[in-house]
């Protein structure tokens, strides 16, 4: 079938009664409808049906198709390039902090056995400030779940609870450290986003997909110490 065939052209252009023919609206992002009994409110972040997909040259794989509850945050004719999550929490490093304060508490033991003789009331004190760090990582995994979408144009950050962000990359001002998820905050003049630290080099990825070969004058490099946006 040649480009100038009927049917080719059927498929270009969708003719609007009572007025010229038109440019066909390229697809939007494919998406699926929450399971049922989902809150709307309560963000569905997992989907993993048909596979970890590509959604454009360059970019890292993508779960799957991008949830409803996650797709309606895009624009119209905007193209989702990435989407990921962290929905879940990561435990390996509580084995070890649990491993770390068994041995202090076994050497506590072994140089001062009366430590354990200490009433409840003493006694647990330093306990806690010794399990703390476990707490603090819990709270940290927790504050961290959120999706991270990556368009064409902008990053979108949609938390399980708050208002989503969206930045453009050239909104972009600032990139530094984020002590509340171990990731990154992007900082704009009205936004901010912060990229949990398991979705750090696949943001970077896919942000670099749709930047390769821009020209930017020095003026519009934002203070990036950690060459995040390339």
């Amino acid at each position: 079938m040649t480009s100038e065939s009927p049917e080719a052209r059927r498929r270009a252009f969708r003719v609007v009664s009572g007025g010229e023919p038109r440019p066909a609206l390229p697809p939007g992002p494919v998406v699926i409808e929450a399971p049922q009994g989902t809150s709307s409110n309560e963000p569905v972040f997992v989907d993993m049906s048909g596979g970890p997909r590509v959604l454009a040259p360059g970019a890292p794989p993508s779960p799957g198709t991008a949830p409803l509850e996650i797709a309606r945050h895009l624009r119209l004719g905007e193209a989702l390039v990435w989407w990921d999550a962290k929905a879940g929490y990561d435990l390996r490093p509580l084995a070890w902090i649990g491993g770390i304060s068994a041995a202090v508490l076994l050497v506590a033991s072994l140089l001062a056995p009366e430590f354990w003789d200490q009433p409840f009331a003493e006694l647990w004190r330093p306990i806690a400030v010794l399990l703390s760090p476990m707490l603090l990582w819990l709270v940290r995994e927790q504050f961290s779940q959120r999706a991270i979408l990556v368009t064409d144009t902008a990053v979108l950050e949609v938390p399980r609870r708050g208002e989503p962000q969206r930045l453009q990359f050239s909104a972009v001002q600032r990139v530094r450290r984020d002590l509340l998820t171990g990731g990154l905050v992007l900082t704009g003049k009205l936004s901010k986003i912060r990229v949990p630290a398991s979705l750090v080099e696949r943001t970077r990825a896919a942000i670099a997909s749709q930047r390769k070969g821009a020209l930017r004058s020095q003026a519009e490099r934002p203070d990036d110490p950690l060459r995040f946006m390339g």
